[in-house]
């Protein structure tokens, strides 16, 4: 069985990135809550594809760094 990945077209991923930077742009802090998925997805689409992050996505320089606490939980 195959997973399928949705996609959207350049016209949607613009439409969607609008509409989470307007709810966040109008509402500040409580914008950010109201955010789809598919916005936030949308936005972040938007940031690579304006060529604004360095590199290529899969560069470890790149990856998200998770700091280690002292006494963690196990």
């Amino acid at each position: 069985m195959t997973d399928h990945v949705k996609r959207f077209s350049e016209v949607e991923m613009v439409r969607l990135a609008a509409s989470g930077v307007a709810k966040v742009d109008l509402l500040g802090p409580r914008g950010t809550t109201l955010c789809t998925m598919d916005e936030i997805e949308a936005m972040a689409a938007m940031i690579v594809a304006a060529g604004v992050l360095p590199g290529h996505p899969a560069d470890p320089a790149r990856q998200p760094y998770f700091v280690e606490v002292e006494g963690s939980i196990r």
